[in-house]
């Protein structure tokens, strides 16, 4: 089960797993603060996951264009090592770490 929840303004908490099976809930749960709150700088804790394969990836990724389209500014913290891997593998490791 994955939980994104709202810390603070503009600061979000993902918890639990995010691989195939939630990243669609995860994808959405997400959209859906970006859109009430607007493009805005927003900080999404990744510490909280328990396990991610390479659907977290895609959903990080996918965040991170949203809310660069929009006018944003978005980067992540604590990620876990087997997020880094997967991006370092992908060649977006530099692009999760910096944000946009």
């Amino acid at each position: 089960m994955i939980q994104l929840v709202e810390a603070a303004p503009g600061r979000l908490a993902l918890r639990g797993g995010l691989d195939f099976s939630s990243a669609a809930t995860a994808h959405e749960a997400g959209l859906a603060h970006f859109r009430r709150d607007g493009a805005r700088e927003w900080i999404v804790d990744c510490s909280g996951l328990d396990f991610a394969n390479s659907a977290a990836v895609a959903v990080l990724l996918d965040w991170l264009a949203v809310v660069h389209r929009a006018g944003g500014r978005l980067r992540y913290e604590g990620l876990p090592d087997r997020v880094r891997a997967i991006a370092e593998i992908s060649e977006v490791e530099e692009l999760l770490e910096t944000g946009v």
